[in-house]
């Protein structure tokens, strides 16, 4: 299986941000089920460089940390058989920490992730980090509370991950640079 996909928008994000632009860099983490178009949950469909935005969005979150990583052999932290630990001191890797609590993601089969940054925005009435059902259209998504997506920096399309009890989730991007 692929790892994660760095897509076209994403590229342009890290174009701004190298221009000194005003857009912030990483910031959310969207988790979805891609409707019908995984039909093999064991299998599922490759993500495109094209995509600017997961194919069906069910929850979006806040990062709630970010920090400087550095490969350790005791590092608590492991992504894709990597161990990290935190540092204070400035390195070429980056971590940015996502969590979705026990009812934030409770009856989603999770099967595409992706990370955003850049311009995203909530619809008004949103209080919080987390926002539900994807991006807000008056008409077709009257309920969603994403106003604007931003740029999908990475996008990823995993087997599925049928969450059966109250636990939450967790996703750490890791970014080298």
């Amino acid at each position: 299986m692929p790892l994660g996909v760095i897509t076209r928008s994403g590229r342009i994000l890290t174009a701004k941000l190298l221009r000194g632009e005003p857009v912030e860099g990483i910031t959310h983490c969207a988790i979805g089920d891609g409707n019908a178009t995984f039909s093999d949950p064991l299998h599922p469909p490759a993500p495109s460089v094209e995509q600017t935005g997961l194919i069906h969005e069910c929850a979006r979150k806040r990062f709630y940390k970010r920090s400087f990583l550095e490969e350790h052999q005791d590092g608590a932290l492991l992504v894709n058989g990597t161990r990290y630990i935190e540092t204070p001191t400035e390195t070429r890797t980056i971590g940015v920490f996502f969590r979705f609590e026990e009812a934030e993601a409770n009856g989603i089969t999770i099967k595409e992730y992706g990370f955003f940054g850049g311009d995203v925005a909530y619809v008004a009435d949103n209080q919080t980090d987390f926002a539900v059902d994807g991006r807000y259209h008056e008409i077709t998504n009257p309920t969603g509370q994403v106003l604007q997506w931003g740029y999908l920096y990475e996008v990823k399309n995993i087997p599925d991950f049928n969450k059966t009890n109250d636990t939450r989730v967790e996703f750490v991007g890791v970014f080298r640079y």
